[in-house]
């Protein structure tokens, strides 16, 4: 026998102990942490609970309705931005979940400034129905549409029916198309970041540098694009077109 034949179930028996212990361990952890930080939030414990959530999130727990849970509690706390923040997070977990949707336009109406995340772009546009799937979803589509293709395609090798050819036809139709919006989605979210201002006020400056000119101001929970970057200063971009320079430490992406 072979022995790398022995290898594979070694490993495969390994990783499955390791899954069912230690991971059921770690998401009863998980579990039990957020039906505590739940229990606070009920009983308006606020600052208790964000704690916990943003001690979740800081451990890698990058879950939409727990990045949602932590903008309810920070919009409790009067925290806008970082609520706002959050809320935005949520959104690429959630992008159909109008309950979210309203309370981060709520958080926005509470701003001084108002301004509205980053209009979307021609592609998007164009591609609209990928703004309402996660990137996620849209790669296991990817893997559904793919396995029926190549079944259909092997059925049409036996059987060239015309009912067989144009289901095969349709299947690499839809294929292609899914291949598309994953590739439309990855540039989507590469392209350009969203950032939220979390100081009470900041400085736009001309370029990087405290000592150039002030363009304007902005305050704690103002929406921009950050379009680049220089050492401790980003780039942004507000939906009007105004850009400048601001301070990392007081945006949050």
């Amino acid at each position: 026998m072979n022995p790398r034949t022995l290898v594979f179930p070694f490993i495969f028996c390994f990783l499955t102990l390791w899954t069912l212990f230690p991971g059921s361990a770690r998401g009863d952890d998980v579990l039990s942490q957020i039906a505590l930080a739940n229990g606070y939030y009920a009983k308006s414990q606020y600052q208790e609970a964000a704690n916990i959530y943003q001690g979740l999130i800081d451990r890698g727990k990058k879950n939409g309705y727990l990045f949602y849970n932590l903008g309810n509690t920070y919009l409790r706390l009067g925290k806008t931005g970082p609520s706002i923040l959050n809320y935005i997070r949520a959104k690429r977990f959630l992008p159909r979940d109008e309950s979210l949707d309203t309370n981060l336009s709520y958080a926005i109406l509470k701003t001084q400034d108002q301004l509205e995340p980053p209009s979307t772009s021609g592609l998007s546009s164009l591609f609209f129905w990928v703004n309402n799937f996660t990137k996620t979803e849209q790669l296991v589509f990817f893997e559904i549409i793919n396995l029926f293709f190549w079944v259909v395609l092997g059925i049409w090798i036996v059987r060239r029916t015309g009912f067989w050819n144009l289901t095969r036809k349709t299947m690499m139709a839809f294929l292609f198309i899914s291949v598309l919006s994953v590739g439309v989605k990855i540039v989507l979210e590469s392209e350009s970041t969203t950032g939220v201002i979390l100081a009470k006020t900041i400085e736009v400056k001309s370029a990087s540098g405290a000592e150039n000119v002030t363009l304007f101001e902005l305050h704690e929970g103002s929406v921009v694009s950050i379009i680049d970057h220089k050492n401790d200063w980003y780039q942004i971009e507000l939906n009007d077109g105004k850009r400048g320079w601001a301070q990392k430490e007081f945006i949050g992406i």
